[in-house]
């Protein structure tokens, strides 16, 4: 169910088509940079709503080894928020 609900979110978002079986299951894309990597979202238990960098060039054959995955923050909120200045 995972899978299929973050698949759903990342064609709204016009994102699938390009990331479909390429990210890690339970990651939906919520951005993109100019180079092709992806800005996630995480719907999996135990990092649910954490916010990652997928890294297009470290991609391996197994989307799941999370070896080209990096954490950016624990929520959108947080993820945001780092972008200004304190």
């Amino acid at each position: 169910m995972g899978k299929s609900r973050g698949k759903c979110f990342g064609f709204i978002f016009g994102l699938g088509d390009i990331y479909d079986e390429r990210l890690p299951d339970g990651f939906i894309p919520i951005g993109s940079d100019p180079n092709g990597n992806a800005i996630c979202v995480s719907i999996n238990e135990d990092s649910s709503d954490n916010i990652y960098f997928w890294n297009h060039e470290e991609e391996t054959e197994n989307s799941n080894e999370m070896r080209n995955v990096y954490f950016l923050a624990n929520d959108i909120e947080e993820f945001i928020n780092n972008f200004y200045e304190d």
